[in-house]
């Protein structure tokens, strides 16, 4: 005969249940708590061989679409292929290597050129207007700021239609390259220049 051990330590009866008197406070009842199962039940989001199988069948989709329409191209190539109909790469010429080659280049130097004498026997010089004032006091001012910037400058009187004008001059200069120089330091203290060949 068999024996059942679940009710081995049990009688035959439940024991009775104490009466509650109306004073005591009911004793809470503790809630059972599911366990998680190890390999991701309902309260996990992430189940490994699902996870697997759709990261394969991701990456067959992903290479179908690639390769697919190559592979289709490549298929039809070949059937033209059979027909004897290829079309064949067109001959591209290159005519530039050659018209470099036999041509030359005509350059203006004149821009380049060394302006320090016009002729063998006339001498040519530079002079920079930084200024030219109607009164002489404003140009003599001009003349005293540019000699502080270590300019040499001379204040000269010319007889117009208009008046009497006093220019701010520098030089003479012999080339023009000094003139350049010259002209840039103006600019650098925001003073517009100009280059008069005498």
């Amino acid at each position: 005969m068999t024996k059942d051990f679940a009710n081995r330590g049990r009688s035959g009866k439940a024991p009775a249940k104490k009466p509650r008197s109306a004073g005591t406070p009911r004793p809470a009842r503790a809630t059972p708590t599911r366990r998680k199962s190890s390999r991701g039940g309902k309260g996990s989001g992430f189940h490994g061989p699902s996870f697997s199988s759709g990261a394969i069948f991701g990456a067959i989709v992903v290479l179908l679409a690639a390769y697919l329409p190559e592979w289709m191209n490549d298929q039809s190539g070949d059937q033209v292929v059979a027909g004897d109909t290829a079309p064949r790469a067109p001959n591209v010429t290159f005519e530039f290597p050659d018209l470099l080659k036999d041509s030359e280049i005509q350059v203006d130097t004149t821009p380049y050129q060394d302006n320090t004498a016009v002729s063998t026997g006339q001498a040519v010089s530079f002079r920079v207007q930084a200024a030219s004032f109607r009164e002489a006091r404003d140009a003599n001012e001009m003349r005293a700021r540019l000699i502080l910037l270590n300019l040499s400058a001379t204040v000269v009187a010319k007889d117009s239609p208009t008046g009497t004008w006093h220019r701010v001059v520098l030089g003479p200069f012999e080339r023009q390259v000094d003139a350049n120089r010259a002209l840039t330091k103006l600019r650098e203290q925001d003073i517009s220049g100009v280059i008069l060949q005498e």
